[in-house]
């Protein structure tokens, strides 16, 4: 999976910034954390490895997701998580249906992977 500079998340443009410094919320080190205000996310790149990084990226999208679309979870922590977790595994088993390309112009014909 790549993880781009930038992502658009609703009508909002997030910059996406790896930091070796540690990134710090609820005072504990974190894997990435997402600044709404600056439209900001951060992934501490001392912590994990590739998975966990991809993982937080995805963790941090939800969060814009949900806030952009007024959403609000009782333990959104959780969901976000769970989520994430669960695109992560999809993206990782399926990456092919992850790839642009045209479909075919009848529907009974069928897409060569």
């Amino acid at each position: 999976m790549f993880i781009p500079e930038s992502i658009r998340i609703g009508s909002c443009d997030y910059e996406v910034e790896f930091t070796g410094n540690g990134l710090v919320a609820n005072r504990k080190e974190c894997y990435a954390r997402i600044d709404y205000d600056n439209h900001l996310i951060e992934i501490n790149s001392k912590l994990g490895d590739k998975q966990q990084r991809e993982l937080s990226f995805l963790h941090e999208m939800f969060h814009a997701i949900a806030k952009e679309r007024g959403l609000e979870f009782e333990d959104e922590e959780l969901i976000v998580d769970e989520l994430a977790k669960g695109l992560h595994q999809v993206i990782r088993d399926n990456q092919e249906m992850f790839v642009d390309r045209p479909y075919p112009i009848n529907s009974k014909e069928e897409i060569n992977v």
